[in-house]
């Protein structure tokens, strides 16, 4: 059999950017998208391609993760959840005349009680944007630092997950990494010879990542893909159909964790993720007002993203540029004149952190990233839905007294009266077992128990990280499995 011929392409350099664009099948740019001088170019041959696996059997995989429970599963575990917060109800309204004993306590558990509890409700309004047959022309960005186990298996889902090849371009952005990450995009683009790849020469921050393929973007709409996000079939397609309305300008899809089994964290981490968007985000987008498009997978309208992108790229924290906190800051910018929606039926796996080393850093720049968007947002809040702007100064306020409400209720009060807060622990304890057991309803995952484990260490150690984080509030990070310390 007789070898196919290496493919020729062009490499487009910039050396006061020291950024590079590599092409094979894609018209190359012709000036530098952040200095606009003109781009040196070279021409490349690249050697014939390898198979770039794209996974074992995707759709055993989609049944491992979505598959249904019985029935009388579903139905029993809806009445538990009910009698429980039934239940919760009860004792919240017997105790108050025993509010006396731990006033701030009590009250700040009312509170958080009916937060959570407004959050179901919520959601239980939420409908996700219907198919209207909407295809616009589609640029899927993938931005990433030293993720060489996962980028071709990313890039390799993104070509195949279904959208019409002539409305989707793919754009991967190499930030400075150092192993070889790089290598593993040229060896996707040598199999899908439409990928553009960007190589920065040194780290920029996966800010600078994200602004340059928007900035060599072509699509109507731009979709962000993590470097170790593996989109489902189908899974863009249903994605842009809520952009028909004008007034959308962001979208996020519905992530789970790919890794879920490998053990206690990711299972933990997969129940938490479950919660955030089914619960968090579905309430949020009955009113078009999601606080955070994730990285992971969103997608931006970009006319809104080019709006703003001087601005987003430099945000400034104590006088300099931080912005680490990346895609919820970009969603702040845009959900100021724009909504911003949640697609349950847009579906990806991403890969969680399975050390908790990483983890806690991980969980150390979302802190500081939450601080900074929530306060942002706030300036802006109070004229949208009153509904989401109470729930966002809730947000704002709640966690930085959460730890000093735990002090008092598991040690101060003990100390003092001989015996903790009863309507606090009951009240986590609830919480978690309802949320925990909405997700083995509906994903018929068994590790449902992995959301105690959560509470636990979220009592224990995260919850202390909002302290830590508004101490680090300036520094810099990309804060993942390939951030260098």
């Amino acid at each position: 059999m007789t070898a196919s011929p290496p493919k020729t392409g062009t490499r487009s350099r910039c050396a006061k950017c020291k950024i590079s664009v590599q092409v094979l099948e894609s018209s190359s740019p012709v000036v530098c998208p952040f200095c606009h001088d003109a781009l040196r170019h070279t021409p490349i041959q690249m050697p014939e391609p390898e198979k770039v696996e794209v996974e074992e059997d995707v759709e055993a995989h989609i049944k491992s993760l979505y598959r249904r429970p019985p029935r009388w599963l579903v139905l029993g575990l809806g009445l538990i959840g009910t009698m429980i917060l039934a239940f919760a109800v009860y004792f919240q309204i017997i105790n108050i005349e025993h509010y006396y004993y731990s006033p701030v306590v009590n009250i700040y558990s009312f509170i958080v009680g009916l937060f959570i509890v407004s959050r179901f409700i919520l959601a239980s309004f939420y409908t996700p944007p219907p198919r209207v047959g909407f295809t616009p022309q589609v640029s899927v960005l993938v931005p990433c630092m030293n993720e060489e186990e996962s980028i071709a298996r990313s890039i390799a889902r993104i070509y195949s997950e279904g959208y019409p090849d002539h409305l989707r371009e793919v754009i991967c952005v190499n930030d400075g990494s150092t192993d070889n990450t790089l290598l593993e995009m040229y060896r996707a683009q040598a199999a899908f010879p439409r990928l553009v790849v960007v190589d920065f020469e040194e780290n920029r921050g996966l800010c600078y990542g994200m602004a340059v393929s928007s900035l060599l973007a072509h699509g109507e709409i731009m979709v962000f893909v993590d470097s170790d996000t593996f989109l489902m079939p189908g899974a863009v397609e249903k994605l842009v159909q809520g952009f028909v309305d004008p007034t959308v300008g962001g979208i996020a899809g519905h992530t789970d964790v790919d890794n879920a089994k490998a053990n206690v964290l990711t299972k933990m981490q997969d129940v938490r993720y479950f919660f955030s968007y089914k619960i968090m985000k579905a309430a949020e987008s009955v009113h078009g007002t999601v606080s955070c498009l994730p990285g992971c997978f969103s997608a931006y309208r970009r006319a809104c993203v080019l709006h703003v992108l001087n601005e987003w790229m430099h945000e400034k924290v104590f006088g300099q540029e931080g912005n680490y906190g990346d895609d919820r800051s970009l969603t702040n910018l845009v959900l100021q004149d724009y909504q911003i929606l949640y697609d349950d039926e847009a579906l990806a796996t991403t890969i969680a952190p399975e050390s908790w080393r990483v983890y806690i850093r991980q969980q150390a720049r979302w802190m500081r990233s939450s601080i900074r968007g929530i306060i942002a947002g706030s300036k802006f809040l109070w004229k949208k839905h009153p509904v989401p702007a109470l729930s966002w100064y809730l947000m704002m306020i709640l966690p930085i007294v959460e730890p000093l409400i735990m002090i008092q209720a598991l040690i101060l009060n003990p100390i003092k009266q001989g015996a903790i807060t009863g309507s606090y622990i009951f009240g986590v304890f609830a919480v978690t077992l309802i949320w925990s057991l909405y997700h083995l309803q509906k994903t018929g995952r068994t590790h449902w128990w992995a959301g105690f484990v959560f509470t636990a260490t979220y009592i224990l150690f995260f919850s202390w990280q909002i302290y830590y984080a508004l101490i680090t509030l300036a520094t810099r990070s990309w804060g993942t499995r390939g951030a260098q310390s």
